[in-house]
């Protein structure tokens, strides 16, 4: 183990070995007998183990607790009402596909009345001179 390392393992992990990776504890130990390194890193570690936070008082929980927003106690109508907004939200797509098939069957059967407009039928007696699609055949089923 170069002294790099070992000041790097300090840097990172501090002066416990119990800290220290496995694999380069061994190592790290035999450089460590009498490093200045060491010492520093010690005199580092017990000066941070020493600085305690103390815990919060009371009175910091009531202000906390004074600036938070009070719940909403909504009417059961209001509540009701967020509750259909959320589920109406979740009904638009549903809503937007049903509406784009209808407008593609409106528009396929005014194709296929068009179409069958400009054809001209085995018998010009059946229909009328305008038929589409839409319009009412007259058949007289007395002559069958």
């Amino acid at each position: 183990m170069t002294p790099e390392r070992f000041n790097e393992l300090l840097d990172i992990y501090g002066s416990d070995p119990r800290r220290w990776p496995e694999a380069e504890r061994q190592a790290a130990l035999a450089v460590a007998e009498g490093g200045p390194a060491l010492d520093a890193s010690i005199e580092l570690d017990s000066w941070l183990d020493a600085h305690a936070v103390p815990p919060p008082g009371d009175a910091l929980a009531a202000r906390i607790l004074a600036a938070a927003p009070a719940p909403a106690h909504g009417s059961a109508l209001g509540r009701a009402w967020r509750r259909l907004h959320t589920r109406w939200h979740s009904l638009w797509p549903v809503a937007g596909l049903a509406s784009v098939g209808l407008a593609g069957s409106l528009a396929g059967a005014f194709a296929v009345s068009i179409a069958l407009k400009n054809l001209a039928p085995p018998d010009a007696g059946e229909w009328p001179e305008r038929g589409s699609a839409f319009t009412e055949l007259y058949s007289d089923w007395s002559q069958e």
